[in-house]
């Protein structure tokens, strides 16, 4: 007789024990707490070769968000695919941001959206106008259905923001853009090196190929005491508050994530 406590003792030998549970709580569609209180129940012949399809990809290095075709991000459930990247703790940084600085009249731009989750954020918990922005037409696909599920009418546009020119007028404008050095894509974790999209991740030879480039589109496209807020990488924050800077951008701000690192820079325009 096979168990769901038996599923999990199996599966910690080759993943991770969180690993194991969100995998067999995704299958079994129950959450962690009735699967540890349930070990005892028997499983059926196809839950037990379902489960161990996905124990052995993520077993071989596939992320579990992937695998489950979901992740949570500020107590929101994204749709996610390889097409897009996996929405990370640290980016809830600048959602929070962002929340701070809008409310139900705010109309508010997020470049770079891949799954949408930082503009269907905002939107979600302030009930305001968003456009969502991309160069890929499989990420706004999947940001499309995360807007859907989520109930939210939002904008989409296909534009490729190093060369198309921007349109609107904004309140608050946000974007995660690749900041990844070209040189140090290599180096990554497996899981992300091989799993989620190079077009996400890639910022050119020194990681910093968009923030130029969104802010002078953003100083000429947000209203008047507008506000951005970008996400940067380890290191990348000076160099970006001093581009905002030379943009006229006033009251720059380095916000840092949980671990103490400078995660988000922020402006009001002049």
């Amino acid at each position: 007789m096979v168990t769901l406590g038996t599923l999990l003792k199996d599966a910690r030998l080759v993943i991770e024990k969180s690993d194991a549970l969100v995998l067999l709580c995704e299958l079994v569609k129950k959450d962690k707490g009735w699967v540890l209180t349930h070990r005892s129940e028997e499983v059926s012949d196809d839950v037990y070769g379902e489960y161990r399809k996905m124990v052995m990809r993520r077993a071989a290095g596939e992320p579990v968000a992937y695998i489950t075709g979901k992740k949570e991000f500020y107590s929101l459930d994204f749709e996610v695919t390889r097409d897009v990247l996996i929405p990370r703790p640290d980016t809830e940084v600048l959602a929070e941001w962002a929340i701070e600085n809008s409310d139900s009249q705010t109309e508010v731009l997020d470049i770079c959206t891949g799954s949408g989750c930082l503009g269907l954020t905002v939107a979600y918990y302030k009930q305001c106008k968003v456009t969502l922005v991309d160069i890929s037409e499989a990420a706004l696909g999947i940001a499309k259905r995360n807007a859907e599920i989520l109930g939210i009418d939002a904008e989409f546009v296909k534009c490729d923001i190093l060369t198309d020119t921007c349109s609107g007028r904004y309140d608050v404008i946000i974007s995660n853009p690749p900041y990844v050095e070209t040189p140090m894509l290599d180096s990554l974790m497996p899981d992300v090196r091989l799993y989620e999209p190079e077009l996400a991740l890639d910022g050119g030879r020194d990681g910093l190929m968009f923030y130029p480039v969104i802010i002078k589109k953003a100083s000429s496209i947000l209203k008047d005491n507008g506000k951005l807020g970008v996400e940067v990488g380890i290191g990348q924050a000076k160099a970006v508050a001093e581009t905002m800077k030379e943009n006229n951008f006033e009251n720059i701000t380095v916000l840092k994530d949980l671990a103490g690192i400078e995660r988000v820079v922020t402006g009001c325009k002049n």
